[in-house]
């Protein structure tokens, strides 16, 4: 008797950990609000009282959790989210159920997908007319292709509102890199090299099987292709359809087919390389580097600059060492793997040392700027000779007009100056032609003694 009261005892009001969502679904749109239903029980034949602590989803903001249902909320620091807490009384054998009611945050509106559909539009034709154009229609295929696959996954958990938000968090990130594609430039403007233009190629082999050695089956498996390529870097897709796995973040193929027993497929899907760094930039970094190392050459940041250019130095010449390498298309993909991480570090370090030079420009302008200070404090000290002198610095309207007296002073002492000058000058050559003329009488004179 004793342990069956222990028991139950032990069973005294719990709070169910898991949580359930209610939420309203009509017309086949999201509500804007869920319940999160938090379930308290009494197994026991007395009335109890408890403490609930329930932790809300961590994507919740405060503005967020519209109403608590008589719990307080409050924010855990150590745990980064939002709880709601407080003592429930309950009846022997009751079940209480606390509902709580938050935004739907957990939905992906048309709105959102409409406007990131209408920016994929605007940045395709801005490319109309240029070498890009044919290259944008591919790329804005491929996008909404994925913005499409989003929706339709969202759909498929439309009625599992926990399966939904699973899925909403994993699309939330692919939809920011959708987003951040339709809006960028240099997406658009990135030109993918074609075979023409001697861009390098490598064959994927895909192979179907029927495994059935006695009756044909109709097959649809995917094909998982390295998760770098796109859509507009397969050459040719010999029949298949191209999907985008948002768990696994791949491309894949997929044909429905109907294959014999025992029958085998062999197709050879040729994907341009994109699995090289190119040239250029790798030439760019080296320009950007020597460039900014010139100019901290005679600084105090020279040392540094020193241990930068070096680490960017064996970075880049071990990428160029690497894809002179011939290797298989797992080595291959291996090693470019291994070579953008290098390009990335390169990368900080030329940032780096650009920064280096930002510091030297500051702490120049600084300089400067410390200089014309020192200029406008000794302009200062005239206003002090001026208290010096008339015993009080003169107001802004007496400045003036001294400087203006001053000014008309100096203007007529020089006028007066080169007048006097100018008379004297003119004395000077009248008296020139009388002594030369003086000079030549006395000459004639001795010439006729001398006879």
């Amino acid at each position: 008797m004793k342990l069956s009261r222990l028991k139950c005892q032990r069973n005294v009001c719990v709070a169910v950990a898991s949580f359930v969502f209610g939420f309203c679904f009509v017309n086949f749109v999201f509500a804007a609000e869920l319940r999160v239903n938090i379930l308290a029980v009494n197994g026991t034949d007395t009335r109890k009282e408890k403490e609930i602590k329930h932790y809300l989803p961590p994507e919740l903001t405060a503005e967020d959790i519209l109403d608590t249902d008589g719990l307080k909320l409050d924010y855990d620091v150590v745990v980064g989210t939002y709880y709601v807490h407080g003592n429930v009384t309950l009846d022997p054998k009751e079940t209480k159920s606390i509902k709580v009611r938050v935004n739907d945050i957990w939905t992906i509106g048309e709105e959102d997908v409409s406007q990131i559909r209408e920016q994929i539009q605007q940045s395709v034709q801005r490319l109309e007319n240029t070498e890009y154009a044919e290259i944008g229609e591919i790329k804005k295929k491929s996008l909404e292709g994925r913005l499409d696959f989003i929706l339709e996954e969202q759909e498929k958990f439309s009625g599992d509102v926990g399966k939904r938000i699973d899925r909403y968090r994993i699309y939330e990130e692919e939809l920011a890199a959708v987003r951040s594609d339709a809006i960028d430039v240099t997406y658009w403007r990135t030109n993918i090299p074609s075979i023409e233009e001697g861009a390098r190629t490598i064959r994927f082999i895909v192979e179907v099987e029927n495994s059935s050695e006695t009756e044909s089956r109709k097959m649809e498996p995917k094909h998982y292709l390295p998760s770098e390529v796109r859509p507009e870097h397969i050459i040719e897709l010999q029949g298949f359809e191209v999907g985008y796995d948002v768990l696994k973040k791949q491309a894949f193929l997929t044909k429905e087919e109907e294959l014999q027993a025992a029958e085998k497929k062999r197709y050879n899907i040729e994907i341009i390389d994109i699995w090289r760094i190119v040239q250029q930039d790798i030439e760019n970094l080296k320009d950007r580097s020597r460039k900014t190392y010139k100019l901290l050459e005679n600084t105090e940041y020279v040392e540094t600059a020193g241990y930068l250019i070096a680490g960017i130095k064996q970075n880049l010449e071990a990428i160029e060492e690497s894809q002179a390498v011939e290797r298989d298309i797992q080595s291959h993909i291996g090693a470019y793997r291994v070579n953008l991480k290098r390009l990335e570090a390169a990368e900080r370090d030329v940032k780096a040392l650009e920064d280096l030079l930002k510091a030297v420009r500051e702490k120049l302008e600084r300089s400067q700027l410390k200089n014309v200070l020192q200029r406008v404090k000794s302009l200062r000290s005239i206003a002090d000779i001026a208290e010096a002198i008339f015993g009080a610095k003169p107001a802004v309207n007496n400045a003036w007009k001294i400087i203006t007296a001053i000014v008309i002073f100096v203007g007529f002492f020089t006028i007066a100056h080169f007048t006097l000058w100018g008379r004297r000058s003119k004395a000077m050559k009248e008296e020139e032609p009388e002594s030369e003329q003086e000079g030549d009488g006395e000459d004639s004179d001795k010439s006729e003694g001398k006879e």
